[in-house]
Order: C-alpha cells, then sequence, then structure tokens
C-alpha cells in the first residue's frame, strides 16, 4: 500500500483494498488539551450519537443505523503527547459485496450525525452522565486500572490525563455532572473547525469516495503536530497500598530518543514470549505473573510493568539491572536484535490480511505518530538496524524511578 502517494481531497485520503468487505472511514480533529475540558469531549463521544435534529430520539438513529446495513459509530478522544484528538469512526458493509449502492444514504447518515447534534436534550445529557460514571465505577473496581492510573497520577505529575485525578470518584463526579448543554454545544462548534485529516479504507471505488468528501464538506487546517513533552519524572521509590491480592510494579527509565524502527525491533525485544521481560522475569527467576515494556516515545522513556508479590521486589530489580545489561552486551544484543527481527516480519507477513493493523498503521502515519514515516520506510529501517544503532541508545537507560502498588499487610 502507497500511504505516501495516495489520492486524497480535502485532507481525506483514499485508500481502496478490495480484500476486506468492508469500508472504515476516520476523520480526525485536533483539539485544545486542558484538563478541565475532558469531561466535556466524554460526554460528547456519547452524546453525539444519542441527540440529532435530524432524529426524533436515539431509538430512531439506532433505526437508521441498521437500515443502512447495521452501519457502525463511534467517536473517540486520546492524547499523545502535547495534542489531543477528536475523531468521527464509522464502519460499513462495501455496497460493491452487497450490490446494492447504499453509500449516498451511508454518507448522508454520517453527515447529519457529525453537522446536526440537538444541544437542547437535557434528559439524555442526563442519561449520558449516568452511564459515563458507571462506566468510571466499573473502572475503579479494577486493580489493574486503578495501579496504572496511580503510576502516571503519582509518577509523571505533569502528564496530560483526562482527569487529575482518575481514582477519585467524587471528583469526577463533580466535573461531570458540571458540563452543560452549552459547554457542549460551544466545544463541538469548536472542534468542527479543527478538522486535520482522514482516511477512507477498503472496499470502496473512487466515485464513491469522491462523494463522501463532497457531501462531508469539510476544509482542513495545518496544523503543526510535534508531540515532545520533557515530562518530568518523580525520582526514587514510591509505593502506596491497596486491599488487593496481588502487587503491581512500573520501573521507569530515561532512554535517548529512538527512531521508529528502533522502537519496533527494542518492542520485540523486550515483549515477544522470547523476549527479556518473559523470559527472565518469568521463566528464568518465576518473578511475575505477567510483565510488559512500554517505549513513550514523545517523552523518551522505557517503562517495564509487572504483576507480582510484594515480597520479591528486590529480586525483580536485580533481574531488571540483568535485562539492562543484556541490552549493553554487544554479541548478546546481536542475536536479540536479529531474532526481533525475525518476529518482526513474521507478524508484517500477515499485516496485509488483518483489518484493524492496516486501519490503525494509516491513522498513526496520518497523524504523524510514526515521525511520518510509512510502512515500507519503517520495514527498510528495521531490516537495516544494526546492534551498533541500537547499543547506542540502550546504553543511555538510566533508572528514574520505582512505583508499586502493593497489596496490604496482614495484620
Amino acid at each position: 500500500m502507497e500511504y505516501k502517494n495516495a489520492k486524497q481531497r480535502n485532507g481525506i485520503y483514499y485508500y481502496p483494498n478490495d480484500s476486506f468487505n468492508t469500508i472504515s472511514i476516520q476523520l480526525n480533529f485536533l483539539v485544545d488539551n486542558e484538563n478541565d475540558k475532558a469531561p466535556v469531549y466524554d460526554l460528547l463521544s456519547s452524546y453525539l450519537l444519542k441527540s440529532n435534529q435530524c432524529y426524533k430520539s436515539d431509538d430512531d438513529i439506532e433505526k437508521r443505523e441498521q437500515e443502512l446495513y447495521s452501519l457502525q459509530f463511534y467517536f473517540s478522544n486520546f492524547f499523545y503527547g502535547k495534542q489531543r484528538f477528536f475523531a468521527l469512526n464509522a464502519n460499513m458493509i462495501a455496497p460493491n459485496v452487497i450490490q446494492d449502492d447504499y453509500s449516498k444514504e451511508a454518507f448522508e447518515f454520517m453527515r447529519d450525525i457529525l453537522k446536526k447534534p440537538d444541544f437542547t436534550n437535557q434528559e439524555m445529557l442526563d442519561l449520558v452522565k449516568r452511564n459515563f460514571l458507571s462506566g468510571v465505577r466499573l473502572s475503579l473496581s479494577d486493580n489493574d486500572s486503578y495501579a496504572n492510573n496511580m503510576y502516571y497520577q503519582m509518577v509523571l505529575p505533569d502528564e496530560r490525563r483526562k482527569y487529575d485525578d482518575s481514582t477519585d470518584i467524587d471528583y469526577i463526579t463533580n466535573m461531570i455532572q458540571s458540563v452543560t448543554l452549552e459547554d457542549l454545544e460551544r466545544e463541538y462548534n469548536l472542534i468542527l473547525g479543527k478538522f486535520i485529516n482522514g482516511y477512507v479504507f477498503g472496499n470502496i471505488l473512487e466515485e464513491q469516495f469522491n462523494s463522501f468528501v463532497d457531501c462531508i464538506s469539510l476544509a482542513p487546517i495545518q496544523p503543526e503536530l510535534n508531540y515532545s513533552r520533557n515530562i518530568s519524572t518523580v525520582e526514587g521509590d514510591m509505593e502506596i497500598e491497596k486491599d488487593m491480592e496481588q502487587s503491581y510494579i512500573y520501573v521507569t527509565y530515561d532512554i535517548d530518543k529512538l527512531t521508529q524502527p528502533q522502537i519496533k525491533v527494542l518492542y520485540y525485544i523486550l515483549n515477544s514470549t522470547l523476549g527479556l521481560c518473559y523470559q527472565t522475569l518469568r521463566e528464568k527467576y518465576g518473578l511475575v505473573y505477567g510483565a510488559s515494556a512500554r517505549i513513550r516515545q514523545y517523552d523518551n522513556k522505557l517503562v517495564i510493568y509487572a504483576e507480582t508479590d510484594k515480597n520479591k521486589k528486590e529480586k525483580f530489580l536485580q533481574a531488571l539491572d540483568e535485562i539492562v545489561a543484556d541490552l549493553n552486551n554487544p554479541q548478546l544484543l546481536e542475536r536479540l536484535i536479529a531474532r526481533a527481527k525475525d518476529e518482526y516480519f513474521a507478524d508484517e507477513y500477515t499485516f496485509d490480511e488483518d483489518h484493524e493493523r492496516i486501519i490503525s498503521s494509516i491513522d498513526s502515519f496520518l497523524l504523524k505518530l510514526d515521525d511520518g514515516l510509512d510502512r515500507n520506510e519503517i520495514n527498510d529501517g528495521v531490516q537495516n538496524l544494526t546492534s551498533d544503532d541500537l547499543l547506542q541508545k540502550t546504553k543511555t537507560l538510566r533508572r528514574k524511578n520505582v512505583f508499586m502498588v502493593r497489596s496490604e499487610d496482614n495484620e
């Protein structure tokens, strides 16, 4: 697939592929990332699918979706570095497959959902608030989610998060309940003026693509996408206790900025079933129930996370020192890179058959999450990566913080 040379109109890129029976559409908007607007975006994501000037009720909206061969809609919003994105996502059965060109009706429905929301429905807003807060309460009952939220709040205090405190239900409830219909309308009108790009992927003819672009009628802006943040990390060790059976540990390292090929290879070195996290922490020493590494490109950090027993903390840290030493052993690193490349390209072999991976890759390319490289350029970089290239980066690994949410001591 030619990412960079794809046809595009009005910032919407056309990626035809008749291997699939569906069409996937995404429209990206770059929005303000103040934390106090998080509840507005979260509520908008649901409200826009429930209240519209063209339909009397949310049941009528759902009925129309069913009439359009179960067309699927959702809105999403997420942070990446300095940026926050709001996106419309849609999936539909390809008209070419069912031999019924309903595309014009589907595109008009998408346009109406996007451009004609009804911001007068207080009853619906109240329902959306109740449903959202129910989901928050359910999430807070999950220990894994709780530990993850506490890590970001306590270790990366200036990280952009949806909420300044993601574990206090009273705080989140107050934030959600304070949102008004006027807040939703004002912010959404700003969002519509901040369209940056989008794509149409799947079994779709060029005339259908042009029909969509004309119907949706969006004018793209040209923002600067700069994700680097220099997020400060609280140094040293931190522990908090919670009533749960197992403990969660996060170890944060600084590392010099990695290229996309370096990120891909290091990910496989650490994370596959043959990777160092699994082989060293679980198979060799039996220290964890599960472990993984996250590479935070926009602030140059490597985070190794594990579910473990609170009494194994020191042995776990010693095992991590062994992993870092392995990453800085030139002869061993060369073998690790060769194995990681084999696994990476084995996964790439099935790429063209994986719908979700394709659209994720397209979106990453358009939003420059992969530094503006397309998949072919990344693959070439992985193929040509040497141990000396990666060794220059692994030598810069420096532990900054050890954070643990530990099970309480029995009295």
